[in-house]
């Protein structure tokens, strides 16, 4: 009887042994969420506008830049380049893909082809600097500005626009003439009146900006920047902006000068003054181009 109870012992243990023992039942996991890639990054960064930016040679010859000989240059505005900017009126630069990707050695290969397109570039796009010949000028353009409109604008499109764009105000100076606006020794504007002319000219509701120079204590007419749309194409608004571009405060009257050219034989850098002005938006010391 008692080695009965025994087993009965032995059989009852190994039992609740085995159901101690046994592994819990699978747990039912939620399905994993589907994987989401993050966008690839933009080739290029996102631009709103592009200004074409037009430098006046006496002021521009004088902010820090040796120019040619006054003889070489045109008497007129001197296109200084299409520059990609974004909502705010700032330009998006530098946008290689890379130091070893040569831009350089495919615009050679392409300009070869573009006669004609060259003999306009040399008439509506020249270098004025001594430092830059006409093509390492376009080159350095397209390198820096340029080549951050490749989402919307080839290579080809961009150096056509400039041109394009260059014949449409190739009478400028006479334009703004017939506003009261001319190059003179004596003579001061505000900056509202020398944007009120070129707005006459691009559209009395584009706003558009001015940069400025001073020289011998005097601020100087440096640039004129009017705005396109994406593709270069239309004349657009600037954005709104407070900078001033060292143009001095615009509620002061008769501040700056519009300077004739000089009769002189050399476009010769002269003082420098007056740096604090120097912003973001304008290419500007150490950036001159």
């Amino acid at each position: 009887m008692r080695k009965f109870v025994l087993i009965i012992f032995f059989i009852v243990s190994c039992v609740c042994l085995q159901v101690e023992s046994a592994p819990p039942p699978p747990s039912v996991s939620p399905p994993p969420p589907p994987s989401v890639s993050p966008p690839p990054p933009p080739a290029f960064p996102s631009y709103a506008i592009i200004q074409m930016v037009i430098s006046w040679p006496p002021t521009y010859c004088q902010s820090g830049i040796t120019c040619k000989a006054w003889s070489q240059i045109n008497k007129r505005f001197s296109l200084h380049g299409l520059w990609p900017a974004d909502n705010t009126g700032t330009s998006v630069t530098d946008c290689r893909q890379g130091p070893t990707f040569s831009y350089t050695s495919q615009l050679n290969a392409w300009l070869n082809t573009k006669a004609t397109l060259v003999t306009d570039l040399l008439n509506y796009w020249p270098s004025i600097r001594t430092d830059f010949q006409d093509d390492s000028f376009w080159k350095y353009q397209w390198n820096k500005h340029g080549v951050c409109s490749s989402s919307h604008i080839c290579t080809n499109t961009y150096f056509e626009k400039a041109v394009d764009q260059s014949k449409k105000l190739d009478n400028l100076l006479e334009m703004l003439k017939k506003s009261g606006i001319e190059p003179d020794d004596t003579k001061l504007y505000t900056a509202a009146e020398i944007k009120s002319a070129v707005q006459k000219i691009v559209g009395t509701t584009n706003n558009v900006y001015i940069s400025c120079w001073r020289i011998n204590n005097v601020i100087n007419l440096r640039e004129i920047f009017i705005c396109l749309d994406e593709m270069a194409g239309n004349y657009v608004s600037c954005p709104a902006s407070q900078e001033l571009r060292g143009c001095g405060n615009p509620k002061q009257q008769g501040t700056i000068k519009f300077p004739p050219f000089p009769t002189g034989e050399q476009g010769q850098s002269g003082p420098i003054e007056d740096l604090g002005f120097i912003d973001l938006a304008v290419d500007n010391i150490p950036m001159l181009l």
